[in-house]
């Protein structure tokens, strides 16, 4: 009898360890996290339900850790803007209730109203100290899987405008005149041309060259495929090497449409840089801005730096050789007064590479410019003893000086990464959305349309930036020319009540 007892209280003593932290306990950990990133007055839960446990993994030797997994349901008391690029928007949001960017519902990219539901399939892990529960941080989230994309089928063309085509070539075949005969030439192989490729594009799809696999480009290229079914534009992801890559992807041809940073197209566009052996990509044009791309520079927190001129003589991994981004970073540690071989060492190793070494002691910083919030920092950052260094703000306004826009001075929010409770002053450039001129007017218009759309929850569709995407940021940050087509479907969106050219 005495050891049926015993057998009963320790099963329910196990139990009442596995169910740890309760479902109080984690409303209470999420409410103060809500408060303190978004204010007392923006978020309310509607409801919560504990989903279970298991245990984590991932925990550092002599730690016990559990991973507690929840649905909550947020109700806003008043109007909020969660694409916002320098303020805590959805980035924030998504780290805060461990959540992946699928697992979250109802973000508008034309902002959210007071009584909006916000759905979220979340998770966080807590740490055993003595008999209580201690909320380490929230968990992470893996990338999504490309969406199928749905066959589409071309439009027909009317009657009445191949009659008036058969009229036009009739009556100038009879003409004396060569040169009208030479001109109706010209145009019927370009339109033959024209047209074949936007069938061949209708059927096949709009090749887009994303990124690395599971990289951020590639996240968003997925989510824009997913949300362009609903506009009968197919777009077909492309796993790639990245924003130069994808640039001379674009220039050979081989892909219809593109993701670039604004300061990478630049280069591209007048033929510097890492360019500077090719002809400037003068048909190079924008569809539209994205979201902004941001300087993340990285060091341990047991290592006493404090700011980037403390890198002096330290080794930082800027990531591959004659990259744009190595470019760029390197122009950033210029502005704190430092210069590549004398003032520090620089190391190749890419960035999520880069992360674990430098929590092993064999790097001293990482830098890498990215989209918020950076999945492997994320990862990193909710297991490592890891931080952020702000940028000094004199080097901010050297390096944003001038008309170009390219860089711009940007805060990474408070909140958008684990232990991250204030804002790191840094600066961006904006994700472009290229293409060439070579797209014709209606193509452009279409895609654009289709990314731009009030009400757009790319973040659903399993792009942590998407929620950053809309129509009111979509010029910011531009480098190189806009195409005509996007120019009149931004004016339009811009304008709803005006009509566009037929």
């Amino acid at each position: 009898m005495l050891k049926r007892i015993a057998l009963i209280a320790l099963c329910l003593t196990l139990a009442a360890c596995g169910r740890a932290p309760d479902t109080d306990a984690l409303r209470a950990d999420v409410e103060r996290g809500l408060t303190a990133t978004y204010g007392a007055d923006q978020f309310k839960i509607a409801d919560l339900k504990r989903r279970g446990s298991a245990a984590d993994s991932t925990a550092p030797a002599g730690e016990t850790r559990r991973v507690v997994y929840y649905d909550v349901e947020l109700r806003l008391d008043r109007d909020i803007t969660l694409g916002a690029w320098d303020k805590p928007g959805a980035a924030s949001l998504v780290t805060l209730l461990g959540a992946g960017p699928r697992s979250i519902s109802g973000v508008k990219s034309s902002g959210n109203q007071a009584g909006d539901r916000i759905v979220a399939h979340a998770s966080a892990i807590y740490r055993k100290d003595g008999d209580a529960w201690t909320l380490v941080t929230p968990a992470g989230f893996k990338a999504a899987e490309a969406p199928t994309l749905d066959s589409g089928t071309p439009p027909t063309v009317t009657r009445q405008l191949l009659d008036t085509l058969d009229q036009i070539t009739h009556s100038v075949a009879y003409s004396a005149s060569s040169t009208a005969q030479h001109v109706v030439q010209q145009e019927l192989e370009r339109s033959v041309s024209r047209i074949n490729g936007r069938l061949s594009r209708l059927q096949h799809g709009y090749p887009l060259a994303g990124g690395p696999d599971r990289g951020e480009y590639v996240a968003f290229a997925r989510a824009l495929a997913g949300a362009s079914r609903l506009q009968q534009i197919r777009i077909t992801p492309l796993i790639t090497g990245g924003g130069a890559e994808n640039i001379a992807l674009l220039r050979a041809g081989d892909v219809t449409v593109a993701l670039a940073q604004a300061d990478t197209a630049r280069l591209a566009y007048e033929g510097k840089g890492p360019f500077a052996d090719q002809a400037p990509f003068s048909s190079l044009r924008a569809l539209g801005s994205l979201y902004p791309e941001m300087v993340h520079i990285v060091v341990r927190r047991d290592a006493g730096l404090r700011n980037v001129r403390d890198l002096k003589g330290k080794r930082i991994a800027l990531g591959p050789q004659g990259s744009a981004v190595r470019a760029t970073l390197e122009r950033v540690l210029a502005a704190h007064g430092m210069q590549a071989g004398r003032d520090y060492t620089v190391v190749d190793t890419p960035f999520s590479a880069s992360l674990p070494a430098l929590n092993a002691g064999d790097l001293d910083a990482a830098a890498q410019v990215i989209g918020v919030p950076a999945t492997p920092l994320r990862d990193a950052l909710a297991q490592a003893k890891l931080q952020l260094l702000p940028l000094d703000p004199a080097a901010i306004k050297a390096l944003t000086a001038g008309e170009d826009g390219v860089l711009m001075p940007i805060d990474i929010a408070a909140g958008t990464y684990p232990d991250q409770p204030v804002a790191v002053a840094t600066v961006g450039t904006a994700a472009l959305l290229l293409t060439t001129s070579e797209l014709t007017r209606d193509e452009a218009l279409s895609i654009v349309r289709a990314v731009y759309q009030t009400g757009q929850d790319l973040l659903a569709g399993g792009s942590p930036q998407g929620a950053q995407v809309g129509v009111a940021t979509a010029r910011r940050g531009l480098s190189v020319p806009l195409h005509d087509g996007a120019e009149e479907g931004l004016s339009a969106l811009e304008n709803p009540k005006t009509p566009t050219r037929p």
